[in-house]
């Protein structure tokens, strides 16, 4: 009687395994829409910690998800970022450390392979890889099945009889390029707080056009296909002002958090090259000066004001896939191209390997997982290069070798599971020969517990750094000349140079 028992419940546990099998053959493959903002710090929503900002849309993601609070990327500039995550590789690899190369195979990248694997893909937004060189640009859209688009920084406020609004993104891809004329062009379509005066009728870019570009592409997708979106906002890269009207009074009369390496002796501490860079005159004003009327927090309230757009955007889509039925099997992925500088180190920008800079908001939110999977926290350090085997992964596709990412899939079951003990960091655009425009070119590693940063054409002391994250979270004590740190040195001296020698 035992041994009948024992084969019932044997064939039963066999059929239950191959119908769970059948079942993950034939469930529909997953859509994936990819938000990505541009100079977004990891710290600027309310669900990462912010005292000041309200981002519900993202703290939503965040609780029915999954947020990455160690997320990285490998190069701080949005060009080299950008054609990291579309290729999964490092910019040793790929090849795109300034903004007129062309990616070498566009073959590789994500959409591509997703559309080749009979998804429906579209892009909307700031392109940002090679988008000075017209004829390269134009080249993209007809790798989509809906492009839209834009080229160089795109505006925040376009007239809404620009071909690029007008456009369907279906059959015109490739001829697509904003005519909203120089005058705006210059202004990047803001003047002060608001639209350029020469354009006609305006929308603005996070709160009606892009949504607007989002409800199209779901319009006109094939109904027949999984599809994979990609929105590229703008905000809250500068100008500034650029914000929308609905938030022009948030924010008055209130300070802006300052981290403890927002002062001026800290930004005094940098060595002499990195003083006379990119960015480090604006960067040390924002130290010096803590009035609430300084430039610092007038600058920030409106950086503040672009991030609430981004929010708006972002529940803008998480309302039309609701209203459309699709939530259920959509995954929705935010990021950002870099992080930013708000005074630290007394630096403004970004393109520097301090954490302000390299760090960024990665939230993910499959609608897929148990209940008990969602609102967790994941601290394992993943990158910007991890994005691209993650949405192949996804939708059932095998990871290109030359991909020298990780998926992040494992970590959606498991967030406590390792992924990696240490990463390379690159920075080689250096902008302009002589200071102020010039950017100083730098190398590093970064493990869990520490930093080590090497300023390439640099041959002085200071040509290296080394940061004990662990007790020194801000960044604000130098140990590469102590004698006691010389073996850390070494070590992570060493694993600098043996993964710029095995990466590209």
């Amino acid at each position: 009687m035992k041994a009948i028992h024992l084969l019932c419940l044997l064939a039963f546990c066999i059929s239950t395994a191959v119908t769970d099998l059948v079942a993950a053959d034939t469930a529909p493959r997953p859509n994936i829409v990819f938000i990505l903002a541009d100079d977004m710090r990891w710290d600027a929503m309310s669900c990462a910690g912010n005292p000041l900002l309200k981002t519900p849309n993202l703290d939503r993601l965040a609780r029915d998800g999954m947020r990455f609070s160690n997320a990285f990327v490998t190069t701080p500039i949005c060009a080299t970022s950008r054609a990291s995550i579309l290729t999964g590789q490092y910019a040793r690899r790929h090849g795109v450390n300034d903004f007129r190369t062309p990616l070498r195979e566009p073959s590789v990248t994500y959409p591509m392979l997703l559309r080749e694997a009979g998804y429906f893909t579209g892009f909307i937004g700031k392109w940002g890889v090679n988008a000075e060189v017209r004829s390269e640009f134009a080249a993209w859209g007809p790798r989509f099945d809906f492009w839209a688009g834009d080229m160089n920084q795109t505006l925040y406020w376009h007239s809404r009889e620009c071909v690029w609004v007008r456009s369907d993104g279906i059959t015109d891809r490739g001829k697509i390029v904003c005519d909203c004329g120089a005058a705006a062009r210059r202004s990047e379509g803001v003047q002060a707080e608001g639209p350029h005066p020469s354009l006609k009728d305006p929308l603005h870019a996070e709160t009606e056009f892009v949504p607007a570009k989002i409800r199209s592409f779901l319009d006109q997708r094939d109904p027949k296909k999984p599809f994979c979106l990609s929105v590229s906002l703008k905000a809250p890269h500068g100008p500034w002002g650029g914000f929308a009207p609905r938030f022009v009074k948030d924010f008055a009369g209130q300070p802006i958090p300052r981290r403890p390496n927002v002062n001026e002796a800290e930004a005094l501490r940098q060595p002499a090259f990195l003083r006379r860079s990119l960015g480090s005159d604006l960067g040390l004003g924002y130290a010096k000066d803590a009035r609430l009327d300084g430039p610092r927090d007038r600058a920030f309230r409106q950086y503040y004001r672009l991030i609430e757009g981004v929010d708006f955007c972002v529940g803008e889509v998480l309302k039309e896939l609701e209203n459309r039925g699709l939530g259920g099997n959509t995954i929705v992925v935010f990021s950002a191209d870099n992080g930013h500088f708000s005074g630290e180190h007394g630096f403004a920008g970004k393109w520097l390997l301090y954490e302000e800079s390299i760090r960024v908001p990665l939230l993910i939110l499959d609608p897929r997982l148990p209940a008990a999977q969602r609102g967790k926290v994941c601290e394992e350090m993943v990158l910007n290069i991890d994005l691209h085997p993650t949405f192949l992964t996804l939708a059932g596709l095998p990871v290109p070798p030359q991909t020298q990412g990780q998926s992040l899939l494992p970590l959606l079951m498991n967030p406590a599971q390792p992924l990696r003990d240490g990463f390379f960091l690159e920075h080689l655009y250096t902008h302009g020969a002589e200071p102020p425009k010039h950017i100083e070119p730098s190398e590093g590693y970064r493990t869990r517990d520490e930093k080590y940063i090497c300023y390439i054409e640099q041959d002085g002391p200071r040509r290296e750094a080394l940061y004990s994250l662990r007790t020194d979270p801000y960044e604000m004590k130098d140990l590469a000349r102590e004698s006691d740190s010389q073996p850390l040195l070494e070590r992570l001296r060493t694993a600098h140079q043996r993964a710029a020698n095995e990466l590209p």
